[in-house]
C-alpha cells in the first residue's frame, strides 16, 4: 500500500508541475479518442500497442516521455502533443482503415447473401 500512496503522491505533483511549468494542455484518453472519433477503448490498446503503457494502464519510461501519466482515480492523462505524434496518428488511421475495411466486407457479405433470394 505504501508503493502505492506514495506513487500516486508523486503522479499527482507530476500532474500540477506539467499544468504550471508547461504550456502545453492534458488531455485523458476520453478526450484524445473523441478528438480521433474513436473509442477510449482504441486509444489505449494503440497506447499500449507503442509500449506508452502497461496493461494496468501506468505510463512506461517511453509513456513519461511523451507526457503520459496516471492518475489516483486511475485516468490516463497525456498532453497535448499526442494529437500531433505521428507514430500514433499512423496507428490511429491504420486501426480506423481496418475497421472500416471489416465493416465493408460485413456490407458486402451482407449484400451478396440477398441476391438470390427471390429466384424462382
Amino acid at each position: 500500500m505504501h508503493f502505492f500512496s506514495s506513487f500516486f503522491k508523486k503522479t499527482n505533483k507530476s500532474i500540477s508541475n506539467m499544468k504550471k511549468n508547461d504550456s502545453s494542455k492534458i488531455y485523458s484518453t476520453e478526450e484524445i479518442a473523441t478528438h480521433f472519433n474513436v473509442s477510449k477503448k482504441t486509444v489505449e490498446e494503440i497506447l499500449l500497442k507503442l509500449g506508452w503503457i502497461k496493461k494496468d494502464k501506468l505510463p512506461t519510461r517511453e509513456g513519461i516521455k511523451i507526457g503520459a501519466t496516471l492518475t489516483e482515480n486511475n485516468t490516463l492523462l497525456l498532453n497535448e502533443g499526442i494529437l500531433s505524434n505521428e507514430t500514433f496518428i499512423t496507428e490511429i488511421n491504420n486501426k480506423i482503415n481496418i475497421l472500416v475495411y471489416a465493416l465493408s466486407q460485413k456490407a458486402t457479405k451482407h449484400n451478396n447473401s440477398h441476391k438470390y433470394a427471390y429466384i424462382a
